[in-house]
């Protein structure tokens, strides 16, 4: 009987029961060692991987442990250390220096105060690089105290090969990452409940208080995620898209399908058309591994209707 017989009748047979790729049951079975069956994606992006979420099983790496600029997704590592230093209503003041951030932005105003919570959905959904500066500030008291904690978490969960210098991901020499790390790091973020339901969220409205006499004046900010996956691919838990001109197209991101998690982590990819298809190629691989193949969402929705938006080249 050929190898590959045995890998498929082992992914018929062994569906219901666990979820261990095919050809790595083979070989704890029969000692048997080779390179799977399935052919992995051809990308465009410098480096990536896929990881098995609940085993963190490495399922696909491509140049893992190189370091690279990440741009935006720098902001998963932002969201987690304000979310396990700060309380969802803190109210936090946003000063000059974060108003000012370079886009993109949320627009916010010096003076102003939103929760951290509006500030976390800023940050995940828009991108904003001024509510990652004022998360920053409210935690770690300034850019620089709060880039020593994001480094002393990152070295906690694994992540050995980067070094951050802001908040938000803006260009930097001293500010790099690498894809496997960022996996990482992503795994951790979605154990929190709070940040796993923000970034499957499509649209938001932040409530930004302005401080005048005799009561404080408020606005509404909509807010709309960046991350095209949530209504193009069948699964999608959520992610965070990064670009600048050096860090070219980054994702990280999770996908589920049957109760099989995967995380994807791409970074320098060539445009955004390749990003997605690096993406969905590589999510693909991995549940292909499983036995677990399904169709994508793409049927239109993704023509602004849906709230989805490009990720701005700005970030």
């Amino acid at each position: 009987m050929s190898y590959q017989r045995l890998v498929d009748m082992l992914n018929h047979g062994l569906r219901r029961f666990c979820r261990i790729p095919a050809a790595l049951m083979l070989t704890l079975l029969g000692g048997v060692v080779c390179a799977s069956p399935i052919a992995p994606p051809d990308i465009s992006a410098r480096a990536a991987v896929l990881i098995n979420s609940a085993s963190g099983q490495l399922l696909y790496a491509r140049q893992p442990h190189e370091r690279l600029p990440p741009a935006s997704t720098t902001k998963v590592l932002t969201a987690l250390v304000g979310l396990e230093r700060l309380s969802l209503a803190d109210k936090v003041l946003v000063s000059r220096s974060a108003a000012s951030t370079a886009p993109s932005r949320i627009g916010l105003r010096a003076g102003e105060m939103v929760t951290a919570q509006d500030l976390l959905y800023g940050l995940l959904l828009k991108s904003g690089n001024d509510a990652a500066e004022a998360i920053a500030e409210a935690v770690g008291g300034s850019v620089a105290r709060f880039a020593c904690l994001m480094n002393a978490r990152a070295w906690q969960l694994g992540a050995r090969n980067s070094h951050f210098a802001n908040p938000h991901g803006l260009p930097d020499d001293s500010h790099f990452s690498t894809a496997y790390d960022l996996a990482v790091i992503f795994r951790q973020a979605m154990r929190n409940p709070v940040f796993a339901e923000i970034v499957r969220t499509q649209n938001a409205s932040l409530r930004v208080e302005a401080q005048a006499d005799p009561e404080p004046k408020a606005r509404l900010v909509p807010v709309h995620n960046t991350n095209r996956l949530l209504v193009s691919y069948n699964g999608a838990d959520g992610g965070k898209t990064g670009f600048t001109v050096k860090a070219k197209r980054c994702f990280v991101g999770e996908a589920t399908r049957s109760s099989v998690r995967l995380i994807v982590a791409v970074l320098g990819s060539t445009g955004k058309a390749t990003l997605w298809q690096d993406v969905k190629g590589l999510l693909d691989y991995g549940f292909a591994q499983y036995g677990l193949v399904g169709p994508h969402l793409d049927n239109g929705q993704n023509n602004g209707q849906s709230g989805i938006v490009d990720d701005a080249d700005r970030e």
